[in-house]
């Protein structure tokens, strides 16, 4: 799952994996590097990671121990060039409202 905050503009992934060593987030925003983005693990097995990313759309997925992927089953899916899918996040923004 991920989570944007409007007001500090950052985004927060997150993905349940408690037996797991070790979790990657890689996406077109890091030219799908398993290495950039590490996760840290919490207590509660909950992996998570903020970035700050501009609004748009961007394909993800979570690479785990070092061995596979897997995608959020919270996101939107959409088909990628090796027969299986990407997660998608749609980062927008709200305008600030100022009064004159």
């Amino acid at each position: 799952m991920y989570k944007v905050s409007p007001t500090t503009k950052k985004i927060t992934f997150k993905m349940k994996l408690p037996d797991a060593r070790s979790v990657a987030l890689g996406g077109d925003f890091n030219n799908w590097s398993t290495q950039a983005h590490q996760m840290k693990k919490g207590k509660d097995g909950v992996w998570k990671i903020d970035l700050k990313l501009k609004a748009g759309e961007y394909q993800f997925r979570y690479f785990v121990d070092y061995n596979y992927w897997i995608n959020d089953d919270d996101a939107l899916q959409v088909a990628n060039a090796f027969g299986t899918d990407n997660s998608v996040a749609r980062i927008q923004f709200k305008a600030s409202s100022k009064k004159k």
